[in-house]
């Protein structure tokens, strides 16, 4: 249970680094508003990945390739994965 909170701790820093580094709090950004939702018309399965890949601007097969590493790290990408398709709100 612990490597689940530890995997989600490290998933939301990552995404916090990652909307620093993309200059987020920039002033010719802050009107626009991007929320992480599922896109379950460009998803494969139930839209996860394609929902992290248009909220990052990263492509979707760099995202799938990550959740699938993850799976074969004690199964850790399966879990986070339905985590996410629980939280994240359909677009």
């Amino acid at each position: 249970m612990i490597w689940l909170i530890r995997a989600g701790a490290y998933l939301f820093s990552g995404l916090t680094i990652w909307q620093f580094i993309q200059g987020a709090g920039a002033p010719e950004t802050v009107g626009i508003h991007k929320h992480l939702a599922l896109d379950q018309s460009h998803g494969m399965i139930l839209g996860v990945c394609a929902g992290f890949s248009s909220y990052t601007g990263l492509d979707v097969t760099l995202i799938r390739l990550a959740w699938a590493l993850s799976v074969l790290y004690r199964g850790a990408g399966i879990a986070l994965y339905i985590l996410a398709f629980l939280i994240m709100p359909v677009s």
